[in-house]
């Protein structure tokens, strides 16, 4: 199972991206999650680059196709406190968050963000590309 985080979705919808053909297929494999936070952060992202509605809809629309995962209380209070043991700063809570939902299903992250690899390596969490 593979947890995704909001760079791959947004690498997988511009094909001029550099990581567009793997962020691809990674989302294209069988058994992706979305955590519910990653959603909110894409539509963000789209939303600041493109400014263009009907992309948004369109890709909320395609998004339908994918388990979306509402983090629970739980997870939440988990990345909080792994956030907290790191010594990391609260920018960096959605990641944490994202995070403990992936530890939580013992699931692979699929992310390119660099910070968020060294992190959840030191967490156990294998990561892919």
């Amino acid at each position: 199972m593979i947890v995704v985080d909001t760079n791959i979705l947004v690498y997988s919808t511009f094909e001029d991206s550099e990581n567009h053909s793997k962020a691809l297929e990674i989302i294209e494999k069988e058994d992706v999650k979305i955590p519910q936070i990653v959603v909110y952060e894409f539509l963000w992202v789209l939303a600041k680059l493109t400014s263009n509605v009907s992309l948004i809809k369109t890709k909320i629309e395609e998004l339908r196709e994918f388990e979306i995962i509402c983090e629970s209380q739980e997870i939440i209070l988990n990345g909080v406190k792994m956030l907290k043991e790191d010594g990391k700063p609260l920018k960096m809570l959605n990641d944490y968050v994202i995070l403990a939902l992936a530890k939580e299903l013992k699931g692979d992250l699929a992310t390119y963000d660099e910070k968020l690899m060294k992190i959840a390596e030191k967490h156990g969490v294998r990561i892919i590309p």
